[in-house]
């Protein structure tokens, strides 16, 4: 990509983490918003340099309207810098923590089902994300309605092999994953059943203070109760991704094809068919063939 820094004006630091600064910037040629995610490079440590191509490859692979767009990335004096979409509102985090009573059914079902379709294009990628959480889920669109999947970095490829190392926040940590045993993609489906717990009560459903806390719960108890009003199918959902043993959960192949999220999923697609360019930009994996498959909907496995 043939670009650089100071083609960019730095407008705020949007967060701080272990793997680096995320910038809201603007382009000066134009004073479009972008985000760029600065990583120092160690000469010395190469798993930096590492992860950062590990990032840049997983995210030239996506192209999908419920992801952050990708638009680029360089190195220059030290630093890698990845050139990214900006969403414009919040994160759901954001969403959650303003709020003084949970989101209801509806609305949750509505954000969900686009996590779902994020989340299926990176799995239909062999791309494992590792991060699912309300803070990297951002939301955009004039009612702060439209997805956004972001920070892949710490995904992974599940081509590579095995994968046992702890990543990612241990709230959202699958049980297999917290006890560094061999995980695949069934770990996101855990990740994706905490968040839809954590949209409808503003809980999450191993309060924990600690790492060895909430590993003893998540092996040893099960979830606290959902609240009464819960609806049976969205009890049914949660419970089924927050099963124990991952072989249990149901793929994200199923998710999509759920009964009682398919109406929200083609909520989603004909809203989306709306937008401009974001049909043809995803014609190939977000195409009415898709959708052709709700007419027989294949249920989960018990």
């Amino acid at each position: 990509m043939d670009a650089r820094i100071n083609d960019y004006r730095f407008e705020s630091i949007l967060g701080k983490g272990t793997f680096g600064i995320v910038y809201l910037v603007r382009r000066k040629k134009d004073l479009k918003l972008f985000v760029i995610k600065e990583q120092y490079l160690n000469i010395i440590n190469y798993s930096s340099s590492k992860r950062v191509l590990e990032e840049v490859r997983c995210l030239q692979k996506l192209r999908h309207p419920n992801i952050v767009l990708y638009h680029g990335a360089w190195k220059e004096n030290d630093h890698s810098y990845i050139l990214m979409e900006y969403a414009t509102h919040c994160t759901l985090k954001d969403l959650l923590e303003k709020r003084k009573i949970p989101l209801q059914e509806e609305d949750a079902l509505y954000l969900f089902s686009q996590v779902t379709l994020g989340v299926h294009h990176i799995h239909s990628n062999k791309i494992l994300h590792r991060d699912l959480k309300p803070e990297n889920i951002m939301l955009t669109g004039s009612r702060g309605d439209i997805v956004k999947i972001g920070d892949f970095g710490l995904s992974e490829s599940v081509l590579e092999g095995k994968i046992t190392c702890r990543a990612g926040s241990y709230y959202y940590m699958a049980p297999e994953m917290l006890s560094a045993q061999s995980y695949d993609l069934k770990c996101d489906i855990w990740s994706m059943g905490v968040i839809l717990y954590e949209m409808i009560t503003k809980k999450l459903p191993f309060p924990a203070t600690n790492l060895i806390e909430i590993t003893t719960l998540i092996y040893n108890c099960p979830p606290q109760p959902l609240p009464k009003r819960t609806s049976a199918p969205m009890v049914n959902l949660i419970s089924k991704m927050l099963r124990k043993q991952s072989s249990s959960r149901p793929h994200v192949d199923q998710l999509v094809l759920c009964p009682f999220l398919v109406p929200y999923i083609v909520r989603v697609y004909l809203n989306f068919g709306r937008s401009v360019n974001l049909a043809e930009r995803e014609r190939e994996n977000f195409g009415p063939h898709i959708f052709l498959k709700f007419l027989k909907p294949t249920r989960f496995q018990s």
